[in-house]
C-alpha cells in the first residue's frame, strides 16, 4: 500500500492499517529511542504514546513526508518532551527535598542546642567531686587512670563518679 493511501486510510480510522503500521515500526522505533535514551521502558512508553496519539488524532493528521519519517520525528519530539518534563519534575522534587531537609536541619539544630544546654545544666548540678571527675574525663579528655592520679583517688572511685554523672545526665535527657 502506498504512503498516501495509508495516510488516507489511517485518517478514515482503518484499524487494519493502524495495526499494520504499529507492528511494522514498533520495534524499529523502540530501538531508535533506546539508542538515544538508554532506557528500554522509557523507549517503549514513548513509542506507545506516539502511536496512541496518532490513533486519537487520526482525523487531524497532517503528514507531508513518509509515515516512517513522521513516526521517527514524532518519537524524537516525544522523547525531548519527556526529557524536559522529567527534568522539571526532578528539579521540583530536588527543591522540595532540599527545603524539607533544611526544615529538619533547623529543627535538629534547635533540638541539639536544647540538649546541649540541658547537659550543661546537669553538669553544673553534679556534686563537686563528681563534676570534677566528669569534666576531667569528658571535657578535658583525661583517661580514668590520669584522672585518678591527678585527684589522688582510685580508678574505682573515678568509675563510680563517672557512672553517677552519666546516669544523672542520661536521666535528665530522657525527660525531654
Amino acid at each position: 500500500m502506498k504512503n498516501e493511501t495509508q495516510i488516507e486510510e489511517l485518517k478514515k480510522g482503518n484499524e487494519f492499517v493502524y495495526r499494520h503500521l504499529y507492528e511494522m515500526y514498533y520495534n524499529e522505533l523502540c530501538s531508535y529511542i533506546y539508542s538515544l535514551s538508554r532506557d528500554k521502558q522509557q523507549a517503549e512508553d514513548i513509542v506507545q504514546n506516539v502511536m496512541l496519539k496518532i490513533w486519537k488524532n487520526k482525523k487531524k493528521l497532517n503528514i507531508n513526508t513518509s509515515i516512517k519519517n513522521y513516526l521517527y520525528k514524532a518519537c524524537y519530539y516525544e522523547l525531548i518532551d519527556t526529557y524536559n518534563k522529567n527534568k522539571k519534575e526532578l528539579s521540583y522534587i530536588e527543591q522540595i527535598q532540599k527545603n524539607t531537609l533544611n526544615v529538619f536541619v533547623e529543627e535538629d539544630n534547635d533540638f541539639i542546642k536544647k540538649k546541649i544546654h540541658l547537659v550543661q545544666v546537669e553538669i553544673e548540678k553534679l556534686p563537686p567531686k563528681c563534676k570534677e571527675v566528669f569534666v576531667l574525663n569528658k571535657i578535658q579528655g583525661f583517661k580514668y587512670k590520669e584522672v585518678a592520679e591527678q585527684l589522688d583517688i582510685s580508678i574505682k572511685t573515678v568509675e563510680a563518679q563517672m557512672s553517677k554523672a552519666m546516669s544523672r545526665i542520661k536521666e535528665a535527657l530522657e525527660t525531654v
